[in-house]
C-alpha cells in the first residue's frame, strides 16, 4: 500500500532530517577525496593588484596537495571575481556558496566587499577566514563563522598612529582618506586613538575619493597648513597619485599608509624613488620581501605561478591559508563545518611562518593577528622599523 504524505508532514520530515548532526550543510563541499574551498577576490578591475593575495593562497593550497593533501583529501579551489565591487562581490559569494557549494571561504581583499557579503555568510552559516580585507567590523561583533587572520583596521590604526607620533616633533597630523567603508575603517579608529592616547585632534581631515586622478587640492592644503606628518587611508592607485603630486609641489613631510598599499608596488606606480623616499607602510611579515624568511614563500608561489610578479600583496593572504590548513588537520578525517570552527577557536600563539604576528583565536575574539612592523626605504632599499629611526635589528620571528 502506497503511503501519501501531506505537505505539512513532508515539511516536518524535511526539517527533522536537516536538524540531524552531519546534515548536508555541515559537510557541504567535502567528498571522500576533496575539500572544496572558495576564494573570492578582485581578479579584475582597478584594484586587481590586490588579487595577488588570493593567488598566493591558491599556490599554498597547491603545495599542500603536492604533499598529499589533508587526511587524504586534496583541496579543490574555486575562485570567484568580486572586482572589489560590492554588488559584484555579493554575486560572487552567492555563486561560491549556493552554486559551487564550497565547504568554506578563504579570501576577500576589499573591505567594502567584505562588509557587503557579511550578512550572506552569516545566513549561510559558512566558515570564512578573511585573507586581506582589514575593516574591523567584518569580524566584530564576534560571530561563529568569520575570522580575521590579518591585523584589522583597528590594530593597523594603532600601529600607524604610534609610528607617526614617534616622528620627532609630530603634533600636527593631517589625514587624507577615502570616504568609503574601507577608508572609514582606518580613519575612524586612527582619529579615536590619536585623541585617546595623545590628546590630539587631526590638524586636517581631508577626503580623496576612489578614482581620483589629481591630488593637487589636498597636497596644497596640507603644504599650507604646517602639518608635520600625513596619514593616507587610500588605495594604492590614489596613494601613488598623492605621492606624485606631493613631490611635484614640494611637500616633503613623511607620510604613511596601511595595508591598502605595498611599498615596492607603489614605487613602480610612481616611477621613481623621490616621491616615496619619505613614505612608509605597515608591514605584516616576518621579514622584508628579499629576506630568507620570505624567499621560501616567493619560491613556492613561483613554482605554481612562474610569471607572477611578487609584491607584498602576494604574501598577504598566506597566513590565513596556513591557519585554514592547520584547523582542517586538527578537525580530523570526519571534518564538519562545526569541527572546523571549533579548531579555529582553539588556535593559540600559532606561528604561520609568514606573518609577523602570531595567531590566537578564542570564541570571544576572532581577530587573531595584532602586530605589525613598518616598512620604508633607506638608501633605496626596503627596511623594517619598530618606530621612527629605530630599525628592526633582525627579521621578525
Amino acid at each position: 500500500m502506497k503511503v501519501m504524505l501531506v505537505p505539512s508532514l513532508i515539511i516536518a520530515v524535511t526539517a527533522l532530517a536537516l536538524a540531524q548532526p552531519g546534515h548536508a550543510g555541515e559537510t557541504t563541499g567535502i567528498s571522500k577525496d576533496t575539500i572544496k574551498i572558495g576564494i573570492p577576490g578582485p581578479f579584475t578591475g582597478n584594484a586587481s593588484s590586490y588579487s595577488k593575495a588570493e593567488i598566493g593562497i591558491h599556490a599554498y593550497y597547491n603545495s599542500i596537495n603536492d604533499r598529499g593533501g589533508i587526511h587524504g583529501r586534496k583541496i579543490e579551489v574555486v575562485e570567484s571575481d568580486d572586482a572589489c565591487n560590492e554588488a559584484k562581490g555579493i554575486t560572487a559569494i552567492k555563486k561560491l556558496i549556493y552554486d559551487d557549494q564550497v565547504f568554506l571561504l578563504n579570501g576577500v581583499s576589499c573591505s567594502g566587499v567584505g562588509l557587503a557579503i557579511k550578512p550572506i555568510v552569516l545566513e549561510a552559516k559558512i566558515p570564512w577566514v578573511v585573507a586581506h580585507a582589514v575593516n574591523q567590523n567584518i569580524s566584530q561583533p564576534v560571530t561563529p563563522y568569520i575570522f580575521h587572520a590579518v591585523p584589522t583596521s583597528y590594530d593597523a590604526a594603532v600601529s600607524i598612529v604610534d609610528f607617526a607620533m614617534s616622528h620627532p616633533g609630530s603634533h600636527k597630523i593631517a589625514f587624507v582618506s577615502h570616504s568609503n567603508e574601507w577608508g572609514k575603517g582606518y580613519r575612524d579608529p586612527e582619529v579615536e586613538y590619536l585623541q585617546e592616547k595623545y590628546h590630539l585632534q587631526p590638524l586636517l581631515d581631508l577626503a580623496m575619493e576612489r578614482g581620483s586622478t589629481d591630488a593637487t587640492p589636498q597636497v596644497l592644503q596640507i603644504k599650507n597648513s604646517g602639518a608635520e606628518f600625513v596619514i593616507l587611508n587610500l588605495y594604492e592607485a590614489e596613494t601613488a597619485i598623492f605621492l606624485r603630486d606631493a613631490a611635484k609641489y614640494g611637500l616633503t613631510i613623511p607620510s604613511m599608509g596601511g595595508y591598502g598599499t605595498d611599498l615596492e608596488n607603489t614605487l613602480k606606480r610612481v616611477g621613481s624613488l623621490d616621491p616615496v623616499k619619505n613614505y612608509f607602510v605597515l608591514h605584516a611579515f616576518v621579514g622584508t620581501l628579499d629576506s630568507s624568511e620570505m624567499k621560501q614563500w616567493g619560491d613556492m608561489i613561483h613554482k605554481y605561478y612562474p610569471k607572477e610578479e611578487l609584491t607584498a600583496f602576494s604574501f598577504q593572504g598566506l597566513g590565513s591559508a596556513v591557519a585554514v590548513v592547520h584547523a582542517l588537520e586538527t578537525a580530523g578525517v570526519d571534518v564538519t563545518r562545526q569541527k572546523f570552527l571549533d579548531a579555529m577557536n582553539n588556535i593559540r600563539g600559532f606561528k604561520t611562518g609568514v606573518l609577523a604576528s602570531d595567531l590566537t583565536f578564542t570564541p570571544q575574539d576572532h581577530q587573531g593577528a595584532k602586530q605589525s612592523a613598518v616598512a620604508g626605504f633607506v638608501d633605496g632599499k626596503p627596511t623594517l622599523f619598530q618606530s621612527w629611526g629605530k630599525r628592526l635589528a633582525t627579521a621578525m620571528k
